[in-house]
């Protein structure tokens, strides 16, 4: 066998049985003589095969690398790789580690990224880094927007993070706390009416006179006193005295009603007369107790009627010939103030004390001293709210108190019948208890109350009394029992 001296691929001189061109990495090829050929075509038993390299052929080798890298990166990596192919062309080994060879080979070969590298190129970023930087680039943007604006704030709060109290915006509290507002002024404006029956004793003697009293306060200054417990500005505008008038029912009974249209306080409600009783009780059903004074967009005063056909009127606005609402000042209602009322009923007769009676929705008026009037034996009621929302004075009966001189012919009658049931053998009979309270019983059956009993007693220090008591008693005789 013969070995060429020269590498037939890039002309480099070759050294003794290399089998690789230390130049180039070109496998060295046995020169095909005639001699030689039956040698070659020998079969090599003994001799170790050479690992099966793909490696490029030499005439194509420049080539290759001139399409995939640059000259300056293969000149870079051609000293390392020469060096090792010589080293292992000069090797003695046949049996040379193949990993190696493949390692020497992959250093000659020149990479694209190593010579992108060294070229300064740089190396294009993958899509789905470039999609996963643009959805991390929305989320950033969306957040932003969403914490520098409230609404959108409480909304992503509200209904992806579950939380309930981010559901109700500033704006939504502002317009619950207005609406809370309006709706508790319309509750304290609230129209309150209020009713009793009268009746009192003696029925055929008494005169009675019923007053109503009318007190104003500003709009502010009622919401601020029932909300915030505020100062009571009441102020009294008008006292009307009532007008009797008896009334035919719709089933047909008569009763006496009351309208309070006079104009002078003094006025007496009812007198008795002669040939005539009073019907009892007198009914006041729908009386006055808390009303709005308001106002339309004019400032003209409205009265109940004006306000239903206003209401009416809202219901068939007018139009022009557009078709748009004509707005009119007349159809605007506003609340002005608020009036409360307060009753005063006096009841005289002759021969009684007179009463006085002050009834009123709670608080009192701040004119009105609750104390005085009661030292001065002027009574109080107040109206107590029923479940409908109407207002009742629950008992509105009277009996007059009598002067111990109206008691005299009563004082004296019950007195005879007492005097008699101490004789009896019955009454002896009783222990001193049994005897008190036989007596006592006696009192309450001829309507002595305790407070009745107590004016009658005052004539007993009565010297007027004493002559006129002796008189009756003189020669009385008690009547005898039925067996």
């Amino acid at each position: 066998m013969s070995t060429p001296k020269f590498c037939s691929a890039c002309g480099a001189s070759l050294a003794e049985a290399a089998r690789f061109c230390a130049g180039c990495g070109a496998q060295v090829g046995e020169t095909a003589s005639p001699a030689a050929a039956p040698a070659a075509q020998e079969p090599a038993r003994d001799r170790p095969s050479a690992p099966s390299l793909d490696i490029v052929p030499a005439a194509s080798a420049p080539a290759a690398a001139k399409a995939t890298v640059s000259a300056p990166a293969v000149a870079a990596k051609r000293p390392a790789a020469q060096s090792r192919l010589a080293a292992l062309a000069s090797s003695d080994d046949d049996d040379a580690d193949d990993d190696d060879t493949a390692a020497a080979l992959d250093d000659a070969l020149p990479r694209p990224e190593a010579s992108r590298e060294q070229s300064g190129e740089k190396k294009p970023l993958p899509v789905g880094l470039i999609a996963m930087g643009s959805f991390i680039g929305v989320i950033a943007i969306g957040a932003i927007v969403i914490a520098s604006d409230d609404e959108l704030n409480a909304r992503f709060r509200c209904n992806i993070l579950g939380k309930r109290d981010a559901c109700i915006t500033e704006e939504d509290r502002m317009f619950e706390i207005e609406q809370q507002t309006k709706k508790e002024e319309i509750e304290l404006m609230t129209h309150h009416y209020g009713g009793f029956d009268l009746s009192f004793t003696p029925a055929n003697e008494v005169s009675f006179t019923i007053r109503q009293h009318r007190y104003e306060e500003d709009r502010a200054d009622f919401v601020k006193r029932i909300r915030e417990g505020g100062p009571d500005k009441r102020v009294r505008k008008s006292t009307k005295a009532g007008v009797y008038a008896e009334k035919k029912q719709p089933d047909g009974i008569i009763k006496g009603t009351v309208a309070f249209t006079g104009d002078n306080p003094a006025q007496v409600t009812y007198q008795p007369q002669p040939s005539k009783t009073i019907v009892l009780p007198l009914a006041l059903p729908e009386l006055p107790l808390l009303e709005r004074e308001q106002v339309d967009g004019n400032g003209k005063r409205l009265t109940l009627e004006d306000i239903a056909a206003i209401e009416k009127a809202k219901e068939n606005p007018k139009k022009d010939a557009d078709g748009r609402l004509v707005k009119s000042p007349k159809l605007e209602i506003k609340t002005l103030a608020l009036s409360t009322w307060a009753y005063e009923i006096e009841l005289t007769a002759p021969g009684y004390k007179p009463r006085k009676v002050l009834f009123y929705e709670a608080p009192a008026p701040p004119d009105v001293d609750l104390k005085k009037m009661e030292a001065e034996g002027f009574a109080s009621r107040a109206f107590k709210r029923k479940p409908d929302g109407r207002f009742i004075i629950d008992n509105a009966a009277f009996d007059l108190l009598p002067e111990p001189r109206t008691l005299w012919t009563r004082y004296i009658q019950a007195q005879k019948e007492i005097h008699c049931m101490k004789l009896s053998a019955e009454y002896k009979g009783k222990t001193p208890e049994a005897q008190k309270a036989a007596e006592e019983l006696m009192w309450e059956q001829k309507a002595f109350t305790k407070e009745i009993m107590e004016i009658a007693q005052q004539n007993d220090a009565d010297p007027e009394w004493m002559k006129y008591r002796d008189e009756q008693f003189k020669g009385y005789v008690c009547p005898k029992l039925m067996p």
